[in-house]
C-alpha cells in the first residue's frame, strides 16, 4: 500500500462535503461492496473572517441546516466519485467512493464511533477503526464530535464571500484554518491559504452545492464539485459480519491521520 499517495489525495478530499473526508487511495483499482444505507451532513458555528457578514451569515446558516436531517452527498472530480448517505444526528453513513487509478472502489460504513472500511486494493476483509482515535482532523473520520457534517470545518475557513445571485456565492477558502492540524495541507504552503470555491442554496436555504477549485493545490485535480440531496432519506447502514471483519493495522490509521 503507497500510504504516501494516499495521503496525497486526502489533501484532494479534504475539499469534499466541505469536511475533513480524506479518503485515499492505495494499490489497483478493485471494486468493493456496494453501499448499503443512507446518510446526512451537519455543522456548527461561524468564523472570523473578513467576508461581508450578511454573506457569510447566510452561507454559515445554510451550512449548518445539513446538520439537521439525513442527506446525500455525491461527489465529482478528476481523483475521485461516488457518495452516499450521511446522518450526523446518529452519526450513521455508508458511502462509496471510486478513487480510480488511485485505488479503485472503497467503501466506508460509520455506525456511531465505529467505522468500517473495505477496499479489495487493501484488505479482503472490512477493516475496523474507532473513530474517536482518528481525531477530528483524521481523514477518514468522516463525522468529528461537535462537527458531524464538517459545515463548521468549511465555514471556519473562509476568508473572503460574496452573493453572487439568488442562492449563489463565491469566495475562497482557507484550508490551514479549515485543518489546522493537518500536517498534510501544512506542506502545500501558502497554495492552501486562497481556494477558490462556489455554492449554492436551495429555497428552503439549505446548501445543496459546493464547487471547490482544488486544481491550485495540485493542477491535476481540477474541481471538486459536492452536491447535497435526499434531505430526510432513511440511514440504516449494517454492521459487517464479525466473520468478515478485522482491526485495521497500526499503520494503516496513521495513514489516514489518525
Amino acid at each position: 500500500m503507497n500510504t504516501r499517495r494516499l495521503a496525497t489525495t486526502g489533501v484532494a478530499l479534504v475539499a469534499a462535503f466541505g469536511l475533513g473526508l480524506g479518503l485515499t487511495g492505495c494499490g489497483n483499482q478493485n471494486e468493493a461492496d456496494a453501499p448499503a444505507g443512507n446518510g446526512n451532513v451537519g455543522a456548527s458555528a461561524a468564523p472570523a473572517s473578513s467576508a461581508p457578514a450578511d454573506a457569510l451569515a447566510e452561507l454559515t446558516a445554510a451550512a449548518l441546516k445539513l446538520n439537521e436531517q439525513s442527506v446525500r452527498v455525491d461527489i465529482k472530480s478528476s481523483v475521485m466519485n461516488g457518495g452516499g448517505l450521511m446522518d450526523p444526528r446518529t452519526k450513521s453513513a455508508d458511502m462509496t467512493l471510486d478513487l480510480g487509478a488511485q485505488g479503485g472502489k472503497v467503501r466506508m460504513i460509520t455506525i456511531g464511533d465505529d467505522m468500517w472500511l473495505k477496499a479489495k486494493s487493501i484488505s479482503a476483509k472490512w477493516l475496523h477503526m474507532d473513530a474517536t482515535k482518528l481525531g477530528a482532523n483524521g481523514q477518514m473520520n468522516l463525522m468529528p464530535d461537535g462537527d458531524p457534517g464538517g459545515a463548521k470545518k468549511m465555514i471556519g475557513g473562509v476568508v473572503e464571500v460574496k452573493k453572487t445571485g439568488e442562492g449563489t456565492f463565491s469566495g475562497t477558502l482557507d484550508y490551514t484554518k479549515a485543518n489546522p492540524d493537518d500536517k498534510n495541507i501544512k506542506a502545500l504552503g501558502a497554495k492552501a491559504k486562497a481556494i477558490p470555491f462556489t455554492a449554492k442554496t436551495d429555497a428552503e436555504g439549505r446548501l445543496v452545492e459546493l464547487d471547490v477549485d482544488t486544481s491550485v493545490l495540485l493542477a491535476s485535480l481540477g474541481k471538486m464539485t459536492t452536491t447535497y440531496s435526499d434531505f430526510g432519506a432513511t440511514v440504516s447502514p449494517e454492521k459487517p459480519a464479525a466473520g468478515e471483519t478485522e482491526e485495521a493495522p497500526e499503520s494503516l490509521r496513521k495513514a489516514f491521520g489518525g
